[in-house]
């Protein structure tokens, strides 16, 4: 068996987390191919080394020194280092990269660094190799990862051997840095566990899989043992971040699980995603998701023929479309924007259909509940109704059940449906 191991940046934090990833990786002789991110934060007033990176950046751009920031950069991997008392000469390979900064220093590779020299070390505390992502990973000029080419890189590179390799970042043509998208070690897991036909992608991260609701809001939100891709993404497209949205396409092309689990309880089964036999088979909601400081556009009447013309309209204004529906000579979208594009678009409809009504209402929040099985979800409405919060509107979309309600309510309307599931 093998087994792709992802860990993030808040199991990375500080030296008594790579000894912890260390213990996890070595419990099971299965975890041969190791991604990494770069440290995240130690505590809620701490930055991430990413973000350090990426203001160290910001300063070289113009021209304003950015030793005080790349220190604190530099002190970080040290503590990690004598932490675990490795001999990964990593105040060295610092010294040079600073050495080497200019304002042209491309800002993906500087940003990159964090998972390269966490990489470093990591594979120096596990004993395995070292694999610069920047080695396999490979994006053409668009940004695009040139899949076969990356596989076969990785397939070569790989054979027979226990790997660590960077998330986030691979090259491009002419090797310089390429980035993906905050997050993107995830696609790295994704396109490892892919490259290497692995029996199971695992994401660890500091949450014991994915959980029912938000635990800010509903501490007692618990884990989802088995989700299907499908559930994921309908939770992903409506608000719920489990991972990076480039993430699951690779394993659910190769049919591979995902298994999110957490450092901090190993011992925790986690979620696991796309399995034969996963997803909720129970009847009720299986999870919730949301957004907040939505608006919500309804025009009457519009033909079906109009439809597709005032989506354009609406995005020509800036604004995203969350959702929309059209039928009986109604529509009405869930739009995200600033308030200002949310009006521009609803001027310029106004003035593209004349006869129309429209009505605007800002300040909700979509709340979705995710189905199990094929029960209703008549109890989950009913309870937020019987908080006191107006249900604006009810629709379905593939597995969820869609419901705004007004985002000075969207606590208690939470509350109240977690607690009907």
């Amino acid at each position: 068996m093998l087994k792709v191991a992802k860990f993030g940046g808040s199991s990375l934090a500080d030296a008594r987390c790579f000894l912890n990833v260390r213990d996890i990786v070595l419990s099971d002789p299965a975890r041969r191919v190791v991604v990494v991110s770069a440290p995240g934060k130690r505590h809620a007033a701490d930055h991430k080394v990413t973000d350090l990176l990426y203001l160290c950046h910001a300063h070289l751009e113009y021209r304003v020194p950015c030793w005080d920031l790349f220190r604190r950069v530099r002190e970080r991997f040290l503590q990690i280092r004598d932490g675990c008392a490795l001999q990964t000469p990593v105040g060295q390979l610092l010294d040079d990269i600073y050495a080497g900064l200019t304002p042209a220093t491309a800002r993906d590779f500087l940003a990159s660094r964090g998972e390269y020299l966490a990489a470093r070390l990591m594979a120096d505390l596990l004993g395995y190799e070292f694999v610069d992502a920047a080695d396999w990973l490979r994006f053409d000029y668009a940004g695009r990862v040139l899949t076969e080419e990356s596989f076969a890189a990785l397939h070569t590179l790989a054979d027979g051997r226990r790997i660590v390799t960077p998330g986030f970042y691979g090259a491009l043509p002419d090797g310089a840095v390429r980035t993906f998208s905050r997050g993107g070690s995830d696609v790295t897991g994704s396109l490892a566990a892919a490259a290497l036909h692995a029996d199971v992608c695992e994401n660890w991260t500091d949450v014991p899989g994915v959980l029912a609701a938000d635990p800010r809001l509903v501490p007692q939100a618990e884990p989802i043992a088995r989700l299907t891709y499908a559930q994921l993404q309908a939770l992903s497209a409506v608000g719920m971040q489990v991972l990076h949205e480039s993430a699951v396409e690779p394993l659910r092309a190769a049919q591979i699980p995902l298994h999110i689990r957490s450092t901090h309880r190993p011992e925790a089964p986690g979620t696991l995603i796309g399995c034969p036999d996963a997803g909720g088979g129970a009847d009720g909601a299986v999870a919730f998701a949301a957004r907040r400081g939505i608006a919500m556009l309804r025009l009457c009447p519009v033909s079906m023929e109009m439809a597709e013309d005032v989506r354009q309209t609406v995005a020509q204004a800036g604004v995203s479309i969350l959702y929309s529906s059209a039928g009986f000579e109604q529509m009405t979208l869930l739009l995200e924007a600033d308030a200002a594009a949310l009006h521009r678009a609803a001027e310029q409809l106004a003035r593209q259909l004349p006869r129309a009504q429209l009505k605007l209402r800002e300040n909700l929040s979509l709340l979705a509940a995710l189905q199990g099985g094929k029960g209703a979800l008549a109890n989950v409405v009913a309870a937020i109704q019987e908080a006191g919060v107006p249900v604006h509107e009810l629709t379905q979309a593939d597995a969820c059940l869609l419901m705004i309600v007004n985002d000075s309510q969207f606590e208690a309307a939470l509350k109240a449906a977690y607690g009907a599931r």
